[in-house]
């Protein structure tokens, strides 16, 4: 790892860092907060809206995120949304300790924390991008990518582990310290970033030439669309595993945190290939190829099989979508100037803001039909929307 040109790069390596503990946060809440309003509801269909209301944000802040990306010091708004995320789980821990946690409570702390990810999100990818430069984005955000997963199991495990014997408020003050520890190493940041600099433009104005960068690009445009799409129907599987973990394998938090482990050891290898791929060609070719993957594991998931046959499941699902994640971060950057690239993240982050309807969708259908099923009609779906980009758009193919 030492020897790829990002990693000796002393600011990478202290966002590679950051991000890490980050990401074990995320990991770790999405664990606690699922498995808490399954035990509130015994609903999956319920634990689709949480996920929702926690990707709404990314949807509704996709663009004045990416604004904010390019018209603020990325640097020190890593350092705040970190800050803020450690306070908002501490103050969490406490009303869980006290016995005040309903759920709309839960719910209401989902909104906040999933606002305060959507902003932090493109800053974190477009300073990425300014530290490692264009030539290396691919291997920079596949190494990005990697850090993030291995944070993700940390936390994943953890979280389980801890609400498992000590209940939810010790295990987000568990995920709290991690944050904190993410706002050491962005501390240690020093560089500014090149496209945030200096940026006076207001933001109205700013927004509107997002808004119309969006309109005038078409290839950005359809990377949305297929996104989006992608989105919908793969990225939900995650409402379905409190309820896999629950009623089929029957270990609640440890396993609900295994299932979320699993994820994290896939996007871990997705990431470790693409990091070493290097400056990988025919970006476009290679997504499609992700997105016929991403459907044949979803289906394979849906089957009723024992622990260590659903855990390898969900990896090959969760490796198939974080090799979406950094393709599709890859080639939007490429696909604006370097002054809009922290808007560029902000349209990715709006791509992915679709996520509600795929939480929603993916609950509905579970609460109709059962996980399995609602799993496997996702995964048919997804292979119908790979062909589709196969054959009708060509220039995808050709990135």
């Amino acid at each position: 790892m030492i020897n790829i040109p990002a990693f000796r790069i002393a600011d990478y390596r202290n966002l590679w860092a950051g991000a890490a503990f980050n990401q074990q946060g995320m990991s770790g809440e999405q664990v606690v907060l699922g498995l808490l309003v399954f035990q509130f509801t015994q609903s999956t269909a319920w634990v689709g809206v949480m996920l929702a209301v926690y990707f709404l944000p990314f949807f509704v802040f996709g663009i004045v995120s990416g604004a904010v990306a390019d018209r603020l010091d990325r640097r020190s708004l890593l350092r705040r949304i970190e800050a803020l995320i450690a306070i908002n789980m501490i103050i969490f821990a406490v009303v869980l300790a006290l016995d005040l946690a309903a759920l709309w409570v839960v719910i209401v702390f989902t909104l906040i924390t999933g606002s305060l990810r959507a902003l932090h999100q493109p800053a974190r990818v477009s300073y990425a991008y300014d530290i490692v430069g264009g030539d290396k984005v691919v291997s920079g955000l596949g190494l990005l990518n990697l850090g993030s997963r291995t944070g993700q199991l940390i936390g994943a495990l953890a979280a389980g582990a801890v609400m498992a014997r000590y209940g939810g408020p010790a295990a987000f003050l568990v995920l709290a310290s991690g944050h904190g520890l993410a706002l050491f190493f962005f501390l240690r940041l020093r560089t500014a970033g090149k496209a945030a600099v200096i940026n006076r433009v207001p933001m109205r104005q700013n927004i509107r030439e997002y808004v119309l960068e969006l309109r005038a690009n078409r290839l950005l445009l359809m990377l949305v669309a297929v996104t989006a799409s992608v989105e919908i129907l793969g990225f939900s599987f995650a409402t379905a595993l409190p309820e896999l973990a629950t009623t089929r394998l029957h270990l609640g938090a440890d396993g609900l945190g295994m299932m979320h482990a699993a994820r994290a050891v896939g996007g871990m290898i997705a990431g470790l290939g693409l990091t070493f791929m290097g400056a990988l060609q025919r970006r476009g070719l290679a997504y499609i190829g992700v997105i016929f993957a991403f459907g044949a594991s979803l289906m394979l998931l849906s089957a009723d099989s024992p622990l260590l046959a659903t855990l390898a499941a969900v990896a090959i699902v969760a490796g198939a979508a974080a090799a979406s994640d950094i393709l599709t971060q890859s080639m939007m950057q490429l696909a604006v100037p370097n002054a809009l690239r922290g808007r560029a993240m902000g349209v990715w982050v709006l791509a992915i803001g679709f996520a509600p309807l795929g939480h929603l969708e993916m609950g509905g259908l579970a609460e109709l039909l059962g996980s399995g099923p609602a799993l496997f009609a996702n995964g048919a779906a997804l292979l119908v929307v790979g062909g589709i980009v196969a054959i009708a758009v060509p220039r995808l193919r050709q990135l």
